[in-house]
């Protein structure tokens, strides 16, 4: 493949050497460089992707793209000057891998919270009807049958160009993803051709990285200009900014409790086990089941519905899926004690997310809230007081224990967490140590009661320091269970 071609849809200046040149490869991490590539140089957290040329052309590098003036010694290699070398490696990428989602329907989920369980409904719909799914998210990937462990939300442009091209490969016809604001901001779904997008929510998140939330806002807004179809949440107070500055030629909206909606949530019934609703659509009435408690379950499948219908699937069909399999793994997901007490371990990591889930358990609980929970270090410090005060309002018994500390002390996160929680009346204690803290919620838990273990959901593992152990908070419950 020519260079010249592949930098068809980039703005650019030649600095030096030949454009019309055969490419093989192309990366933004020097050590995968093999001969005839593109180095593309990005600007990370911790380095600067400029400082790995002369490693990139020893490895048989070509071509380097670059965001500011160099000149080499290497007269043959080309260097391409651009204003936004991740923008670049997103198009060339896709231009690389034959532009992939032109092959398939996109469906794009982002919001704070919900993404990963609307993401997971969706698939199931779309594999009840037929389809046959690609998944992109936080727990995993899959392509087709096949199975992908994940380190990220959303993978970077050239990756995520790549997975694409293996379901291509495979025949997938329709594919699911979370889209994290981080990625819209990075620039890692530039280039993709959105069928429907999706909006959940905003809350209070992130702000380590866009600092505002009118930033964090507007950059989850970009998906929206990237779709031709839009569903959106009209509860959300960001739902109508959304459609105003999205470019969507058709918007589906949902609610629980707006009579302008086109998807209607109303007369809900929440227990342990699920929760039932009824669902206007279009005049019609539709009975709704889904095995996961709560409010915030009901807008998740209402968003799932809502994207199934933007590419045809009947609404009925949507329905008797998600009243069969709606349970996504580690998002409330319960465990039931020998004692007749739950544990519910969930994700929840941030304040409306652990608000949702506690308000979700106070509808039905017949015991006490014991909630045990912490703050991942390294990330957003705002929200630690306020997830403490919003733990200890919901909660009788509150544990303060580590997240992912990260390069954090776990202490100093946890006493952050503390200022929070000393504003209510909660009974609390410190526990730095998670499978401490978790085995102390439930040693203290009795017949009705119900142990809230949030923060990690599916994760099987904690970050302390930069190494990552072993650690699964349900794996924790059941070995507890078993010695009971």
């Amino acid at each position: 493949m020519k260079l010249e071609g592949l930098l068809q849809n980039v703005d650019y200046t030649v600095l030096q050497g030949d454009i019309n040149k055969n490419i093989r490869w192309l990366s933004h991490d020097s050590r995968e460089i093999v001969s005839d590539s593109i180095f593309v140089c990005i600007d990370g957290y911790e380095e600067d992707g400029h400082a790995y040329i002369p490693a990139a052309i020893e490895k048989g590098a070509t071509a380097i793209i670059v965001n500011k003036y160099v000149q080499l010694r290497e007269k043959d290699i080309a260097v391409i000057q651009v204003d936004d070398t991740r923008e670049a490696l997103a198009s060339i990428a896709t231009k690389y891998f034959n532009t992939p989602t032109r092959q398939f329907n996109l469906i794009g989920v982002t919001g704070t919270n919900g993404k990963t369980s609307t993401v997971y409904l969706i698939d199931r719909i779309l594999k009840g009807a037929g389809k046959k799914t690609g998944l992109i998210g936080t727990i995993e990937n899959h392509v087709g049958d096949v199975v992908l462990q994940t380190s990220r939300t959303t993978p970077d442009a050239l990756a995520l160009q790549h997975l694409f091209h293996e379901m291509v490969k495979v025949n997938v016809n329709n594919v699911v993803m979370e889209v994290s604001s981080h990625a819209l901001d990075m620039k890692r779904v530039y280039g993709s051709e959105f069928d429907v997008a999706v909006f959940t929510n905003l809350t209070l998140d992130h702000l380590d990285y866009h600092e505002t939330m009118e930033a964090y806002r507007d950059a989850k807004l970009e998906l929206f200009k990237m779709a031709s179809k839009i569903v959106v949440n009209i509860d959300d107070p960001n739902g109508a900014y959304i459609i105003e500055n999205g470019t969507a030629d058709q918007v589906l909206t949902y609610s629980c409790g707006n009579a302008e909606a086109d998807l209607n949530a109303f007369d809900l019934v929440v227990d342990i086990a699920g929760t039932h609703f009824k669902m206007n659509y279009k005049g019609g009435v539709y009975l709704v089941s889904i095995q996961t408690p709560g409010r915030f379950s009901v807008y998740n499948a209402m968003a799932s519905i809502g994207a199934a219908l933007m590419i045809g699937i009947k609404i009925e069909t949507a329905i008797e899926v998600l009243s069969k399999d709606s349970v996504v793994t580690g998002r409330f997901e319960t465990i039931e004690s020998p004692e007749g007490f739950h544990a519910v371990v969930d994700y929840a990591h941030a304040p409306d997310g652990l608000e949702n889930v506690l308000t979700t358990i106070k509808e039905f609980a017949k015991g006490k809230i014991i909630t045990v929970f912490g703050c991942g270090g390294d990330r957003d410090k705002t929200k630690r007081p306020i997830m403490g005060e919003i733990a200890g309002k919901y909660s009788d018994v509150a544990i303060i224990t580590s997240d992912n500390p990260r390069t954090e002390d776990p202490e100093t996160i946890i006493n952050e967490v503390e200022v929070g929680i000393q504003k209510t009346d909660c009974s609390y204690e410190k526990i730095t140590d998670r499978v401490a803290g978790i085995r102390k919620g439930l040693a203290i838990a009795k017949k009705d009661d119900i142990v809230l273990i949030a923060g990690k959901g599916h994760e099987d593992y904690q970050i302390i320091g930069k190494i990552k152990i072993h650690l699964d908070d349900r794996e924790v419950v059941r070995d507890y269970f078993k010695e009971a």
